[in-house]
């Protein structure tokens, strides 16, 4: 008669591994066998016989055996007598069987941290303390401690053999070797298992892992809690819009309907998204809010999704490490073959259900994952430990889409890390924005009712107070614009009564607040101390020869900060530190655990303190650690720059930076390439901006020449094949040095001879001028119309140009106001914001400021005809540089990762032939009133004076702009309308003037 269970005999010491081998049992049930222990014998006093327990052993299908650090029972009447404990002769006997029964063994890893009164050797100690010590007992132990190792040996020659931990990574190791077992005895494979498909447990879980907002650092009274509830402290996340809407075609006319920055949430209706966001921008706490959205327990509506679902939230870092250390393990015959299977999701679920006791099978995650309801919430593609696990990442959630069709799939990365290939083919791409100054002013009311609840009057003064100090500072209003960043102010704020400058000085503030939290327990290192053995394992997980790591186990994590604790012996220095990682996830939480795993509580703790570390160090190691790999142009080690840049002159002075400077430009070497030199433009340029605050200009002259040799990224024959996150880089640093291409002698004007063009596009007859079968009606009909000679802005107007204007007083002199509007603005839209970017296009701008300018600027905006005529040229180009479709040489569009304009004159191939730049890059008002073409003439306002006032009339919008997704758009011929008196953030303008006559 066939077996209906397999039996599976679970052999080791038992004192000393009770919780280990209730571990293993329930693994061996989960896994569908019947768990057979001599348990019973020691329950009534008794030790068994030996061939009681072979009789077991016999019966049994597999044997899983576990050691640790004692040997065990030695039976007196063992055969031949060679001092065999009797777990030893259990596996002896379980290979001698006729069956040759596996035997499956786990040795505890040489590394753990294992208590000392569960060694062999602490039977001699304890037997001395207790007056108890015999020479016979003393012979006995020495003789078990060199058994152990001979059976810890005889056991390497099993054939299989894996090392343990923790119960939870004994059970996930039994679990898998039973599963394997059972694959390669078929006539045991197609029994059935009961499986629990209840997700209760799961769910409650994921609601305890989400219901809250850790606030670190923060030191408040006894009583009052430092984690809030998530519906609480969360301020909703806006993200921009793709762009202006369109009109049905039957209205028979164009309206730019402005489409304010729309919650982030909204966004889940695509049901591939990968959202986009600085460090500290919410990204996570976005998704955890959703998973806690989807798994609560009342009723009570809060996050509007567009649908009800279940939740599967993986930090994608952990799901690369887990697939890493599988492909590792030659004996994971489940695992799937392929690194990029899709199959790896519910495989990774079913193991974490294992770990944390869910009780959910493989099968249930893959059913789930089948789910229209299902959210697949994927944290943090930017922490994979290099570019290359990114890519294989990307793959595998790209075949994921296909092999899970129905669900819904959300992953979050930082812009910088998200390009080339380790963008996400078919996802929906959208970038969060700044916090504005009404949802900075809402948090900040939640945080002080939350420090105060009882006391409404205080906590209004308190939000107050930091409400004043924000609007005082423009830097600090800035910082405050990243939610993680405003957290921390207000936590420094409250600890410290000041606020800092800048970001290196705000994070330091915030740890030291955290370590100085673990001082107050007994014994406990002092707060620097602390944050020098974190900065070590910050710098070592962020060194890894094979990429940066995000998250790493116990032991490793150990090994790597082991050596800074020599105030103790060698020997003990591991276990040390062991103790001092795992008291420190407890006392201050600047890291923490996710299973068997170390991370730090933010990823930006991790650069901060390794930059930290890095800024102690003598140059020429500094120098050594940035060095290997090009770290210094990598995207893993860019926070990590620019923080140090910022530590190193707010804690040593601008000469540290200086020389961090001359460092950085002696890499180059007399024959870089432009490609080369544009990087390092943009990596200076990036750090000169993040220390902003503090004033410094470098003083290395080589600084200003390498940027104006850089300006070869705005030639198109010059930057073919440089990277466009590198151009732009580079660009952006030409705009905080003071762009040469920008400056008051340069002649940016573009001459368009006298003459007639075709105006407008038809969509009906291609053998008609400007067929454009795109084309909408008020678009037509096509006309011939007449220009004098003219000449139009090569370039939009920049910030840094419009900054002139009202630096003469442009807003305060009325006669450059003639067309309307004086007094009615103070400056363009999210003015300070654009500042920090001089050399692109000024947006925010109503058509009586646009035109203010250019009348200061000697000229007055562009009619309708001529921006058409410029864009268009006499061949009737349908784009402004030809025919061609747009793609990413020609057009800074945001699928390629650029969510703003860009430096104008950036994409070069965009150009019109007549060297005409950014027409498809950012909105421009023209001069002209809104209106349809009639059959034979085009209605404008008066040629004689395009720019009278009009009060209630809509002006025409000309271009396009980065937000925008059809390719129509893009289009000479497209054109909206708007209200003169918006100050859109999609919306800038150039200059027109007359030819000056001779």
């Amino acid at each position: 008669m066939p077996k209906v269970t397999p039996l599976v005999f679970i052999s080791s010491s038992k004192e000393d591994l009770e919780p280990y081998r209730s571990a293993a049992r329930e693994a061996a049930i989960q896994a569908g066998f019947q768990p057979v222990m001599m348990d019973y014998f020691a329950a009534q006093g008794q030790q068994p016989p030996y061939p009681a327990c072979m009789a077991k052993v016999e019966a049994c299908d597999v044997l899983v055996v576990i050691v640790a650090q004692r040997y065990g029972w030695v039976p007196p009447d063992q055969p031949d007598n060679k001092s065999k404990s009797i777990t030893w002769l259990e596996c002896e006997h379980a290979q001698q069987k006729t069956s040759k029964s596996e035997v499956l063994a786990f040795v505890l890893d040489e590394k753990w941290a294992w208590p000392p009164e569960l060694r062999e050797a602490y039977r001699a100690t304890k037997a001395l303390e207790s007056g108890t010590f015999t020479a016979e007992l003393a012979a006995e132990v020495q003789r078990n401690l060199e058994k152990l190792n001979e059976f810890k040996e005889w056991l390497n020659g099993l054939g299989f053999r894996r090392t343990f931990t923790s119960p939870d990574d004994l059970k996930a190791g039994i679990l898998a070797a039973l599963y394997e077992w059972r694959d390669r005895h078929p006539e045991f494979r197609a029994m059935p298992v009961r499986v629990n498909r209840d997700p209760s447990q799961y769910l409650r879980w994921l609601r305890d892992q989400t219901a809250w907002i850790d606030i670190r650092g923060l030191q408040v009274g006894s009583g009052k809690a430092h984690r809030f509830p998530i519906g609480d402290l969360y301020i909703p996340l806006k993200i921009a819009s793709a762009g202006p809407a369109r009109l049905p075609e039957k209205s028979n006319k164009e309206k730019l309907q402005l489409r304010r920055p729309v919650p982030l949430q909204k966004a889940l209706r695509n049901r591939k998204l990968v959202i986009a966001g600085d460090p500290g921008s919410g990204k996570t706490t976005f998704l955890r809010r959703i998973a806690y959205e989807l798994c609560r327990e009342t009723e009570k509506p809060g996050l509007q999704l567009p649908q009800d679902g279940f939740p599967l939230f993986i930090r994608i870092a952990e799901l690369e490490e887990f697939i890493r250390t599988c492909r590792a393990k030659e004996q994971d015959h489940a695992a799937p073959t392929s690194k990029e299977s899709p199959a790896w999701l519910a495989y990774f679920l079913h193991h974490r259900a294992q770990e944390l006791k869910w009780r959910l099978d493989a099968e249930f995650f893959e059913e789930k994952l089948r789910e229209k309801s299902t959210f697949v919430l994927l944290d943090g593609l930017d922490e994979a430990a290099n570019q290359v696990d990114r890519e294989s990442m990307a793959r595998l959630f790209e075949n994921a889409t296909q092999a899970y069709s129905d669900c819904r799939f959300v992953v979050t990365t930082r812009p910088g890390s998200y390009q080339g290939l380790s963008t996400l083919d078919g996802f929906q791409q959208v970038t969060i924005e700044d916090l504005k100054p009404e949802a900075i002013e809402r948090f900040l009311r939640h945080w002080s009712k939350s420090l105060f609840p009882a006391d409404p009057t205080t906590a209004e003064g308190h939000c107050g107070e930091l409400l004043g100090a924000l609007r005082a500072r423009t830097e600090i209003r800035r910082m405050a614009a990243n939610p993680v960043m405003l957290t921390a102010l207000a936590v420094v704020h409250w600890n410290e009564k000041r606020l800092p400058e800048q970001r290196a000085d705000l994070y330091d503030s915030i740890l030291i607040w955290l370590a100085r939290s673990r001082e107050q327990r007994p014994g406990r290192e002092r707060a620097e101390r602390c944050l020098a053995v974190l900065g070590h394992l910050a710098l070592a997980m962020q060194a890894q020869p094979e990429g940066r790591l995000t998250q790493v186990s116990l032991g490793p994590a150990a090994e790597m900060v082991q050596a800074q604790f020599r105030e103790v012996a060698p020997e003990e220095r591991f276990a040390h530190a062991q103790q001092f990682l795992s008291q420190e996830e407890v006392d201050s939480g600047i890291v923490v655990s996710r299973g068997r795993e170390l991370r730090f509580w933010h990823l930006t703790f991790q650069e901060f303190l390794a930059a930290r570390t890095i800024s102690g160090l003598a140059e020429a190691d500094q120098h050594k650690r940035l060095l290997p790999g090009r770290r210094l142009y990598s995207s893993e080690w860019r926070e990590v720059i620019l923080l140090l840049a910022g530590i190193l002159l707010v804690k040593q002075g601008p000469e540290k930076v200086d020389g961090f400077f001359r460092w950085v430009l002696d890499q180059l070497g007399e024959k870089a390439t432009l490609a080369q030199k544009a990087q390092c433009v943009g990596l200076l340029g990036a750090v000169l901006q993040d220390l902003r605050p503090l004033a410094y200009q470098p003083t290395d002259p080589r600084y200003q020449s390498i940027l104006e040799a850089v300006l070869g990224i705005f030639d198109a024959k010059k930057s073919e094949g440089i990277e466009l996150r590198v151009r732009l880089e580079a660009a952006e640093a030409l705009g905080q040095a003071g762009d040469p291409r920008l400056r008051p002698d340069q002649n940016n004007w573009v001459t368009i001879p006298a003459g007639s063009f075709w105006m407008g596009a038809q969509n009906k007859d291609p053998q008609q001028a400007n067929y454009d079968p795109e084309a909408t009606n008020d678009e037509g009909p096509v006309h011939r119309v007449q220009l004098a000679a003219f000449q139009i802005g090569r370039y939009p107007v920049t910030i840094e140009e419009y900054r002139r204007f009202m630096e003469d007083g442009g807003y305060q002199n009325r006669k450059w106001w003639k067309a309307g509007g004086f007094d009615e603005t103070e400056e363009p839209n999210e003015w300070e914001e654009q500042l920090l970017f001089p050399n692109r296009p000024v947006i925010g701008v109503t058509w009586y400021e646009a035109a203010a300018y250019c009348a200061w600027a000697g000229g007055r905006l562009p009619t309708e005809a001529e921006w058409e005529r410029a864009a268009r040229g006499l061949e009737g180009r349908r784009y402004p540089w030809g025919n061609e479709t747009p793609d990413s040489e020609r057009i800074g569009h945001w699928e390629l990762g650029i969510d703003h304009v860009s430096p104008v004159g950036l994409f070069p191939r965009g150009a019109t032939p007549d060297g005409i730049h950014d027409l498809a890059n950012v909105l421009q008002w023209v001069a002209d009133l809104y209106d349809l073409y009639a059959a034979d003439y085009y209605i404008i306002a008066p040629v004689e004076n395009p720019v009278e006032p009009q009060p209630g009339r809509s002006r025409v919008i000309r271009g396009s702009l980065w937000r925008w997704g059809p390719q129509q758009n893009f289009r000479s011929s497209s054109r909206f309308q708007l209200s003169p008196g918006i100050n859109a953030a999609i919306v800038g303008f150039r200059c027109a003037r007359d030819v000056p006559s001779r």
